[in-house]
């Protein structure tokens, strides 16, 4: 245990919250398994990084025990979620799909991003698996995009997969650990999508997942707009550089 420091507890916070979780989705509670998701989130992988700048203990087991306790609770544990609710409403096959699908393209983004850095740090690569994860969990989850949507099933194939092709797509999705600080305006927003668990769950635990879901699915349809014309530029010539690299 040499390695593991005091940044890693948060890390194995967010790790243990995925297990907790699928113990839920086992007992058919899955809103249950959503709240031990945002819990790992908000008190564990929000803290993980900030810890490791602050102590300066940022070492590379820090950086791959995070990686994959994210890979799990973030796109695995979410994927069981989706799998649970289809398979309870009779569609087994397409949960299936569906989680097989959210699973494989965030698998494929990780690998490709570990076999070559992708060296730009103002934005990320395509949409984070994490985005596309809590996306695909908060759906499910939700009363008025799914339990009182009539096409509850369709939609949900209709939002997923586009979301799991936006993990592989170049899009230049900014990041709030950038090399520039993020405009006044698109703190707000990110402020406000942080603490809205927090407060949804003991104001209105009811919509919680409702407000997350348009949270992140707002972060997948505009997190692009605040890269400036130049950025841009200069993003796709790190992309093409990269993929080269990555080909050879």
């Amino acid at each position: 245990m040499g390695n593991f420091r005091l940044k890693d507890v948060f890390t194995l916070v967010n790790l243990l919250s995925g297990v907790v979780a699928v113990h839920y989705i086992v007992a058919g509670q899955l809103h249950r398994a959503g709240y031990a998701v945002l819990v790992g989130y908000l008190g564990g992988d929000l803290l993980d990084g900030t810890v490791a700048r602050r102590t300066g203990t940022g070492n590379r087991f820090g950086a791959e025990f995070d990686a994959i306790s994210d890979h799990f609770v973030h796109v695995v544990v979410p994927g069981l979620i989706v799998y649970s609710a289809y398979r309870r409403g009779g569609h087994e096959l397409v949960g299936l799909v569906l989680m097989g699908t959210l699973v494989a393209t965030a698998t494929v983004r990780h690998a490709r991003l570990a076999a070559e850095r992708f060296d730009f740090p103002l934005c990320w690569c395509g949409l984070p698996r994490t985005i596309s994860g809590f996306v695909a969990m908060s759906l499910p989850l939700s009363h008025t995009f799914f339990a009182a949507n009539p096409w509850r099933y369709a939609t949900g194939v209709a939002v997923i997969i586009p979301l799991c092709v936006l993990n592989l797509v170049p899009i230049p999705y900014m990041t709030h650990r950038g090399q520039r600080a993020m405009q006044p305006w698109v703190k707000a927003i990110v402020a406000v999508y942080f603490a809205a668990p927090a407060v949804m769950f003991l104001a209105d635990r009811a919509d919680l997942f409702d407000v997350f879901f348009v949270g992140a699915a707002g972060y997948a349809a505009a997190g692009w707009f605040p890269v400036r014309p130049d950025e841009r530029r200069a993003f796709y010539a790190e992309y093409r550089r990269w993929s080269a690299a990555l080909a050879g």
